[in-house]
Parts: C-alpha cells; sequence; structure tokens
C-alpha cells in the first residue's frame, strides 16, 4: 500500500529539515516537475529531481543552523494533491557577519505512486530567501 499524499509531505519536509538528501531523493519522482519562487517573485520551473536537488544543494545547507517545520497538518486537496505551509528558521555566519532568516512557504504537492511528481512552492519572502542562501 503506498503512504497517504499528506505522510509523504510530512516526510519530505522532514528530510529537507534534516537535509537528508537520500530520503528527498527517494520522496521524489524522477520526473518532478517543481515549481519554485525566485528572487522576484515569479517563479522558476525545474525539470527532474536530479535538477531539483542540485538546487536545493547549491543552498549549501550544511553552513547554516536551519530548521523547516511544519505550522499546520498536511491539508488535502483532493486524492493525490496535499497543501503545506512551513515555517523556515535560519543562521548563518561568524559572530562578525551573523545573518538570520525566517520565513514561511506554502508547497502544493501532487503525489504519484508515493512520490512527490510535481511541487509548487511560493515563498512569503523571496528576495530574503535569495540574500541569505546566496
Amino acid at each position: 500500500m503506498r503512504p497517504e499524499p499528506a505522510t509523504v509531505a510530512r516526510d519530505f519536509i522532514a528530510a529537507f529539515s534534516a537535509a537528508d538528501f537520500g530520503a528527498m531523493r527517494h520522496l521524489l519522482a524522477a520526473d518532478l516537475i517543481a515549481h519554485i519562487t525566485n528572487a522576484d517573485g515569479g517563479a522558476d520551473v525545474v525539470n527532474g529531481r536530479e535538477d531539483y536537488l542540485r538546487r536545493i544543494e547549491a543552498m549549501d545547507l550544511d553552513a547554516a543552523q536551519f530548521r523547516v517545520e511544519l505550522t499546520q497538518p498536511p491539508q488535502p486537496v483532493d486524492t493525490d494533491r496535499v497543501l503545506v505551509m512551513v515555517e523556515v528558521r535560519a543562521r548563518k555566519g561568524d559572530s562578525d557577519q551573523l545573518q538570520d532568516l525566517h520565513n514561511y512557504a506554502a508547497h502544493l504537492l501532487r503525489v504519484v505512486r508515493g512520490q512527490i511528481a510535481e511541487l509548487h512552492m511560493v515563498d512569503a519572502k523571496p528576495a530574503e530567501s535569495a540574500r541569505f542562501w546566496a
């Protein structure tokens, strides 16, 4: 039996928060289509799991202390889509140049056969996120 979309969403957010690329890879379909907010507030389309993960790797998650947490339980939209809202808190740098990020994002995920096939991410503060993760 395949996991419910809400379970896949919870597992994906937990894997992202742990910077667990193996778990994220397992939860993402190879032919993933991801729509991700860019610094200007528009959306970039990323095709494929590996391209999406390369984009996440470019954020250099290991350089920051961060956590991504659900703000409420995942909300089913229909049989294969779920909406999740997350809070992001991150800090990086040394005492001379300490940077903090506090942000929110919504994710609409379409889950097919237990994997995320489509992802729409809307960032509440896209310019701040882009500056922080650059």
